[in-house]
């Protein structure tokens, strides 16, 4: 079997500072389960962030 990818869809509607502390803390677990991040994204304007991870 090859790589696997999962994209993951993080949003706070209230701040940036938060968003964050929830990409940090979503790219931690992740890591812990020994994915390894290849993008982090911030979508202009809104507080969204897509992180792609491989494995």
């Amino acid at each position: 079997m090859g790589k696997q990818y999962k994209v993951v869809r993080i949003s706070e509607n209230w701040s940036s500072v938060k968003l964050r502390e929830k990409v940090e803390n979503t790219m931690n677990k992740f890591s812990k389960e020994g994915w390894e991040v290849i993008d982090v994204s911030f979508l202009a304007n809104t507080y969204i962030a897509m992180i792609t991870f491989s494995k």
